[in-house]
């Protein structure tokens, strides 16, 4: 048995103001960087990513796989035509190149909420390309991040396909291992499933999906009851979707697979009821950034262990945002948050003037706000260099975990008992690895202010002794009733527009 593979995953954020070119999918912060053939092969079977949990399966079976490439961009705003282009057609010709060696199927790492410029459904395109190349019934499947918008084309084109369950990200490899399985068990014989697709009629706000809390976590478990209580019901995709992109097909799906016509499509119609009677429940706390620091603060100087961590949820870099905007750090210093950590502010001159300077070096600049300053002017200082690291380091949290990341030369910078790292590069900060790298033990820190929306509760929700989801300008806009939608058709929930 001999099955092809490649993955192409982009997460795009329409209202992020910029474009992303094909030089963003050669090395992304805390993923690995694009690579090819025997080296994506190599690469991939070390890292927590679909694709890993795919090898991982195929290895055990004894099935040879022909690796393509694989290759991430850190969401962000449109991906540029040429870019897509691009690695769409080397995933194309990589194809054509398994298929003559005698590849019988073809797995792919998708998103599942890519928008280029030209192609509102990227993937959707990517696969009508690779379906023309393989006409059904060809195998061609796909695992997908939960965060997917996924539009009725794409499952035509699947065979079958499968999207994590948890939010934060922690079943990455799990997905990719279940894809896998299936896909398998199919070329060994068993039939296709039967696939069902309902959309549902409103946007979710990226917090509000947080599989830990109300209604997602039992709408989750709805699903699980129902496939353990209905034979011929194989799987429930359910989709939370990305609602920045402001695409067609932006929003919650849900796609039933299973043997027996009549049960998925009947389970289909339940769970789209399920989602709608929940529409109202979707909402979560969010204050002011000055608000949200008064509140840690308070927190933090009250009973309890743990840091007080406060989400800096609008400059999310896993929701397309910049990385460097500066409102919830002039909050911190305004607020006198002594003891407080932010992570982190992407600044590359920042980052090297502090090494140049060395460790107790005193950097007069100011720092963030180089792609944002729309959000808030740059923090000045001095600034004194506390903590000093290369930023390469090993994911250790349950999203990266296993991840090779590399941010570039970093430093842990402090002016009025506020500290920050700078990093050239943005991540997400849902991996407790970098403070661990300035030599930060995490659970010792006062206050921790995290520029991510929901995966930092991977790390930190056990850990906190209590979590405050701040409201600093920024792209990863969390009332989405704020937006110029053009082309989404669903209405934000709870929103009579």
């Amino acid at each position: 048995m001999k099955i092809a593979a490649a993955g192409f995953q982009h997460e795009t954020n329409s209202f992020a103001g910029r474009r992303t070119p094909r030089s963003e999918f050669d090395r992304p912060g805390g993923w690995p960087a694009f690579c090819r053939g025997e080296e994506m092969g190599r690469i991939m079977r070390g890292t927590g990513t679909p694709m890993a949990g795919a090898l991982r399966v195929a290895d055990a079976a004894g099935v040879e796989v022909v690796p393509i490439l694989w290759c991430i961009g850190l969401p962000s705003g449109p991906v540029e035509d040429a870019a897509f282009d691009d690695i769409a057609c080397d995933i194309c010709r990589g194809f054509e190149a398994a298929l003559t060696a005698g590849a019988e199927a073809l797995y792919l790492d998708l998103h599942g909420a890519m928008a280029a410029v030209s192609w509102p459904d990227a993937e959707g395109e990517l696969i009508r390309r690779l379906r023309k190349i393989a006409p059904a019934p060809f195998p061609i499947v796909a695992s997908f991040d939960l965060h997917g918008n996924i539009s009725e084309a794409m499952v035509r084109d699947l065979t079958l396909l499968d999207c994590y369950r948890t939010y934060p990200h922690t079943d990455l490899k799990d997905t990719g291992a279940r894809t896998m399985e299936r896909l398998i068990a199919h070329l060994d014989g068993a039939p296709a499933p039967v696939l069902a697709y309902r959309a549902v009629p409103f946007l979710v706000p990226a917090p509000e999906q947080c599989t830990f809390l109300e209604p997602t976590k039992g709408l989750l478990a709805a699903a699980d009851a129902l496939i353990a209580a209905t034979p011929g019901i194989e799987e429930i995709s359910q989709f939370f979707g990305f609602p920045l992109a402001d695409v067609p097909d932006s929003g919650p799906a849900m796609i039933v697979q299973g043997q027996d016509p009549a049960a998925v499509e009947a389970a289909a119609e339940h769970m789209l009821n399920l989602w709608c009677r929940a529409e109202s429940a979707f909402h979560t706390r969010r204050v002011p950034a000055a608000q949200a620091v008064a509140e840690a603060v308070a927190l933090a100087a009250g009973p309890g262990t743990g840091p007080v961590v406060i989400s800096d949820t609008q400059d999310n870099p896993g929701g397309g945002g910049s990385g460097d905007t500066t409102g919830m750090l002039h909050a911190l210093l305004a607020g006198k948050a002594v003891g407080a950590v932010m992570v982190h502010i992407a600044d590359e001159p920042a980052s090297l003037a502090a090494h140049a300077a060395g460790l107790g070096g005193v950097v007069d600049l100011a720092i963030g706000a180089g792609l944002s300053r729309e959000y808030g002017d740059p923090v000045p200082g001095p600034w004194t260099v506390v903590a000093l690291g290369d930023g390469s380091f090993t994911g250790v949290g349950p999203m990266y975990r296993g991840n090779p990341i590399a941010l570039g030369p970093v430093a842990l910078l402090e002016r009025d008992g506020v500290r920050v790292i700078v990093a050239p590069r943005k991540m997400q900060a849902s991996e407790p690895g970098l403070l661990m790298h300035l030599g930060l033990v995490p659970e010792e820190q006062a206050i921790l202010v995290l520029k991510s929306s929901v995966h930092f509760r991977g790390a930190y929700q056990d850990m906190a002794r209590a979590i405050v989801m701040g409201v600093a300008p920024g792209c990863v806009v969390s009332d989405l009733t704020l937006l110029d939608y053009k082309l989404a058709l669903r209405k934000p929930a709870g929103s009579t527009a």
